[in-house]
């Protein structure tokens, strides 16, 4: 299955996902995600599609404890590689409250890294700050993933 079958729907970076989606969780006990399974551009796709939801659903605080998180520095390579200037910007600033920038790919390290702004006004006014820039969506990153299948089409969902 490559891009190029997606070409005649409306939306095709969305139904990627969709079909990434449907990959990484067959077989699964259903919060186990296979990522290997699927090509370096689908992941790309699955991967900023779901940080599209995961800001806008929560913010960059549930980005960050939440498994997505994990995948916080592929994500911002995902950005920089669609153009997505602004939220490269945010992500980067959000980034930066972990220890040089580098959050743990390790969900329960990366919550440690993060115990110390627990209480702190700072943190928190700072990320919704960056939240509601995000909100904002400048980049218009669904419009940036439907340019990016088709500008891929022999991209393949399956690794």
């Amino acid at each position: 299955m490559r891009f190029a079958d997606f070409f005649e729907n409306d939306e095709p970076a969305y139904d990627v996902f969709n079909a990434c989606h449907q990959i990484v969780f067959a077989e699964s006990n259903g919060s186990t995600e296979y990522l290997e399974r699927i090509g370096l551009e689908a992941r790309l796709v699955y991967l900023l599609w779901c940080f599209d939801g995961e800001v806008h659903n929560g913010g960059f605080d549930q980005l960050f404890f939440n498994s997505l998180g994990d995948h916080c520095l592929e994500i911002l390579e995902g950005l920089r590689r669609i153009r997505a200037n602004k939220s490269t910007e945010l992500l980067e600033k959000a980034l930066s409250w972990f220890p040089e920038s580098m959050p743990s790919s390790d969900r329960e390290t990366r919550w440690k890294q993060l115990e110390q702004y627990e209480d702190d006004e700072n943190y928190e006014s700072g990320l919704d700050d960056l939240d509601k820039e995000f909100y904002k969506y400048e980049d218009n990153l669904a419009e940036l993933l439907h340019n990016f299948v088709r500008s891929n089409k022999e991209a393949s969902v399956y690794a």
